[in-house]
């Protein structure tokens, strides 16, 4: 199994913390917000080798981390050549940089780099490998009302997905879509056909997510969530990473 870390972004809500570093090297009880990522993929047996995808403005920060990290896993840094905000697009177009840069074939899981979770990746893996099917991790939400602030996603009793819902104003699950992945060896191809039909259509933009693709599957095939609770937060703000650091 491949893993790919997306950390291509420019933090601009953390600037001006984010003006000389990336947000996911930034420190939290002393240690890098990424590292909290390895320490968890460090434990997966499966998983052989990880790719950190940055943009070209931070790779050089990502090369001096990737050349103090002991991990028993490969780590190799990916530029997907973005040198701004504005020629971004998007985490399912740098993930595709990844895929066919490293001519992936794998089992692939996505993780998002501002991402601090207590979810045991060991246990997400053994339920998609007892489904076979591509599958999303999600925060079960303490209330519906936060549900106004995340995607959601509303699945049946075997937590097959039926539906993906971004910000409802009236939720229908308390499932929080947290930019945890695994895609099927099988799916990686459609991935790349779904990429080029949205570029097609001129959909790409900075906040086109794997979740759209998400949407595109589950609506032809059966994709899973996999619910977890405990420990979820996001680092998309200043705030965020007051609370945390």
């Amino acid at each position: 199994m491949k893993v790919i870390i997306a950390v291509a972004g420019y933090g601009t809500r953390l600037l001006p913390l984010t003006a000389s570093q990336p947000k996911a090297l930034l420190p939290i009880k002393g240690m890098p917000i990424l590292n909290y990522l390895i320490e968890k993929l460090d434990s997966v047996k499966a998983i052989d080798t990880i790719y950190v995808l940055s943009n070209n403005r931070f790779y050089t920060n990502f090369a001096w981390w990737q050349s103090n990290q002991k991990t028993s896993k490969k780590i190799e840094i990916v530029d997907t050549g973005s040198i701004s905000v504005e020629d971004q697009k998007g985490a399912l177009h740098d993930c595709l940089i990844g895929i066919n840069q490293n001519k992936i074939d794998d089992d692939l899981l996505v993780l998002y780099g501002d991402n601090i979770f207590s979810l045991d990746l060991n246990k997400f893996i053994e339920f998609v490998e007892k489904k076979q099917a591509t599958s999303i991790a999600c925060y079960k939400l303490a209330n519906k009302e936060d549900a106004k602030k995340f995607g959601i996603v509303e699945t049946d009793s075997e937590n097959r997905i039926i539906g993906i819902e971004e910000k409802p104003p009236e939720a229908k699950s308390d499932l929080a879509v947290t930019g945890i992945y695994l895609i099927k060896k099988q799916d990686l191809e459609k991935m790349k056909l779904f990429y080029e039909k949205s570029k097609q259509e001129n959909k790409l933009n900075p906040s086109f997510s794997l979740t759209y693709f998400i949407i595109e599957l589950f609506e032809k095939q059966d994709i899973y969530a996999f619910p977890f609770s405990g420990n979820w937060i996001d680092i998309g703000s200043k705030e965020d990473y007051e609370k945390v650091k």
